[in-house]
């Protein structure tokens, strides 16, 4: 006897699950091997001594095809790649095309030197290093639990 009219396993989650957040592609059964669906690239953001360093994993695109900026206390990093590709020979043609973009944007710290910024890209991984201000101190406050 069903209690139910569908079953459990139809159900799509409403949300990105963890692998599609850590990996930052979209992981389905129906995706072939050679064709993957990115959402957004994986990040590793790390709070140095003196620097804070944002690491980026942007495999297949080059450093022409980035955009990074500091727009109202914010760092955004963003990329838009239009490809096309067309073969001809006698009896036939093939036109391949796509579009892939994405926008991260991260809220920077107040200890965040805004004017001291550096950017590279290496092997498919953009590192950008943000120095701390020096002259910075941070505020903490400790509130009692009543």
């Amino acid at each position: 006897m069903k209690l139910f009219k569908w079953n459990i396993s139809d159900i799509k989650p409403k949300f990105p699950n963890l692998a599609e957040n850590f990996f930052g592609k979209r992981i389905t059964d129906n995706i072939s091997h050679n064709e993957e669906v990115a959402t957004v690239p994986s990040v590793n953001i790390a709070d140095e001594d003196k620097a804070f360093e944002v690491n980026v994993a942007l495999p297949g695109l080059d450093k022409k095809d980035i955009e990074i900026e500091i727009q109202n206390d914010c760092l955004i990093i963003s990329s838009e790649k239009k490809y096309e590709k067309e073969e001809k020979n006698k009896n036939w043609m093939r036109r391949e095309y796509g579009y892939a973009s994405f926008q991260r944007i991260f809220q920077l710290p107040e200890s965040a030197d805004q004017n001291k910024v550096q950017a590279k890209m290496k092997n498919g991984v953009l590192s950008i290093k943000m120095a701390k201000k020096k002259d910075f101190v941070n505020k903490r406050k400790q509130i009692a639990i009543k």
